[in-house]
């Protein structure tokens, strides 16, 4: 019975290897015969092959995943680098101007005009004289009591 055994799984190897004779062209001038053969691997070797293979692969997508996410780091903060380079720049230019305009404030010109046209400032001797015009909404005369507070 165990001689049986052993035929089977003999049997079974043998027809899971697979040979294959392949005859080359003769050289001319040649009498000689040229003969591959070759041998396919047998399904447990093809299954180690494949897990090998697939653990290769799985073990190179661990170093390549991180690396992957890294570039993708890379790319964002190198965006974001240039963003901040053209806000630095937009922003030292209105230093650059803020800072013209402050040295100009020194002019008595520049002074003068600021306090007539934003302050309603006058020199000395001089008076200012405001135009109203009534309008529609405006009564013409109100009377006021003693003690109550104009609005």
């Amino acid at each position: 019975m165990a001689r049986t055994a052993l035929k089977k799984k003999a049997k079974r190897e043998v027809l899971d290897k697979h040979v294959s004779l392949k005859v080359l062209p003769q050289d001319p001038g040649s009498t000689d015969i040229h003969v591959e053969i070759t041998r396919d691997l047998s399904l447990k070797k093809r299954g180690n092959q494949r897990k090998t293979t697939i653990a290769i692969i799985t073990i190179m997508l661990l170093f390549i995943l991180p690396m992957v996410r890294d570039l993708a780091i890379y790319f964002q903060m190198k965006e974001e680098y240039l963003e901040l380079t053209q806000t630095n720049q937009e922003l030292l230019a209105i230093k650059q101007q803020l800072e013209e305009e402050r040295e100009a404030l020194h002019s008595e010109e520049i002074i003068e005009r600021l306090a007539r046209e934003e302050l309603d400032m006058v020199m000395p001797g001089e008076s200012k004289v405001f135009q109203a015009i009534p309008t529609e909404d405006m009564p013409e005369r109100e009377i006021y009591r003693s003690g109550e507070a104009l609005h």
